[in-house]
């Protein structure tokens, strides 16, 4: 595909990206879907795109790009005594929402496809999580409560440590047929506590640095610059980059906050080092990684393998219809129906899930071309589901899959009225057993 092809295609983009903001302002239809359909469109009318080398090199790089900056955007919006509130509350839906996930579609496969267990087991726990890069970008649009903001975010992000860990411990076990309980909890343990405290450790010197240059020069491209090196420092060292890169945004979004409980030596004052026009900076870079990584993922279905498609559409359903006991298990804390309703809704899959959907193959495990194109197919379907629930919930159509409590109220003012319905009958009858009685 020519050069000038390939602009006028990215600028297209970003402008259906802007139109998309506009119309979720005014519509409350989810930008995603119009971008997603752009990926589509461009993989029904030209296919060679997604499968050229250039692009196949570039696409991971992009994406986890995608990905890190905008757990960083994200984290940088949520205020840090909200996080402490809902972490635990997040690490609880976070692992029952995995779990129930995991064994409800490890049971679909076994009952329907007569996959074995263990291969089954695989693609639940590939598909169990839920996507930071699609999550983060709808929270900060609707109408959601703090708590619920905080601990959707959290789980978006730890969500994808357990897939990673899961999948890879149950590929091992196919393999080399050995399982290490205590290496896997080793694993979470490795992957969740190191990065959160080298990413607490890597926002705390970024404040202190940041009040010093910007005595001499103000540049927001720096914060970008030290956001690569801290993920990359903190993969190299075996560890979750991802979930490093939401602890630096959170410290750093929150500085004003952090230096009233650590004074770090600033004798004006606690001051917040991340300006209005610096947000909006980071907020401009995470629209457009955003616009390019939803057309990435349209990209990438295969529109073609009907079956696969109709498997992903049973599994992204039964996988909806399990969410909202996790929440009911998980969140008693969250008083607001709505709130409860929208985390019962947002279960997109993404990245995480589309990159481990190819480990089975390149390990030679059975049906490992199937994971692939199921795994695609539950994230556009999860993708579009959510979208549209969340608009429907937004205007009002929607309350959640919980049946209707029952209003004792009305009950008892129900039975007081057939009592007392019941009361008058008895007294006409005796009244008109008397006049008989007269009368004869």
């Amino acid at each position: 595909m020519a050069l000038f092809v390939l602009f006028g295609i990215a600028g297209l983009i970003i402008f259906i990206g802007f139109l998309g903001e506009l119309i979720f302002k005014s519509t409350n239809i989810p930008d995603v879907i119009w971008l997603m359909l752009v990926g589509i469109v461009l993989n029904i009318f030209s296919k060679d795109i997604a499968s050229q080398p250039a692009f196949q090199s570039v696409a991971p790089i992009f994406t986890t790009f995608a990905l890190l900056f905008i757990l960083f955007e994200g984290a940088m919006n949520i205020n840090i005594k909200q996080f402490i509130k809902g972490i635990v509350g997040g690490v609880n839906i976070t692992v029952f929402s995995f779990v129930l996930s995991s064994l409800a579609a490890a049971f679909f496969m076994m009952l329907f496809l007569k996959w074995r267990f263990i291969e089954s087991l695989l693609l639940g726990s590939i598909i169990g999580g839920t996507s930071s890069a699609i999550v983060i970008p709808i929270i900060k649009k609707i109408s959601l409560g703090s708590h619920a903001t905080t601990v959707l975010t959290i789980e978006s992000a730890i969500s994808d440590v357990l897939c990673i860990v899961g999948s890879i411990t149950i590929i091992d076990i196919l393999v080399f047929q050995t399982l290490q309980v205590p290496s896997v909890f080793e694993k979470l343990l490795y992957s969740f506590i190191v990065a959160g405290v080298l990413g607490t450790l890597a926002g705390l010197f970024w404040i202190r640095f940041q009040k010093f240059i910007q005595q001499f020069s103000k540049s927001y491209m720096t914060t970008i610059a030290y956001l690569l090196i801290v993920y990359s420092f903190v993969e190299y060292i075996k560890s979750n980059g991802a979930i490093a890169c939401l602890f630096f945004g959170l410290i750093y979004g929150n500085s004003k906050k952090i230096e009233k409980l650590l004074p770090m030596g600033d004798t004006n004052g606690p001051q917040s080092v991340v300006s209005p026009s610096a947000k909006f900076f980071y907020s401009e870079i995470s629209f457009f990684v955003k616009s390019f990584f939803f057309v990435y993922l349209g990209l990438i279905i295969d529109f073609t393998d009907y079956w696969s498609l109709l498997i992903g559409l049973a599994l992204t359903i039964l996988l909806f219809l399990v969410r909202p006991l996790a929440v009911f298990m998980t969140t008693k804390k969250t008083t607001q129906k709505k709130d409860k309703v929208f985390m019962e809704i947002l279960a997109p899959k993404g990245l995480a899930a589309a990159v481990l959907a190819q480990l089975p193959l390149h390990n030679g495990i059975a049906n490992g071309l199937k994971y692939s194109t199921i795994v695609s197919s539950v994230i556009f379907f999860s993708i579009l589901l959510s979208t549209l629930l969340v608009f429907l919930t937004e205007k009002g159509h929607f309350n959640g899959l919980r049946l209707p409590k029952m209003n004792l109220s009305k009950i008892q003012k129900s039975r007081k009225k057939e009592k007392s319905l019941k009361e008058e009958l008895d007294e006409d009858l005796e009244k008109r057993k008397g006049k008989k009685t007269i009368n004869s």
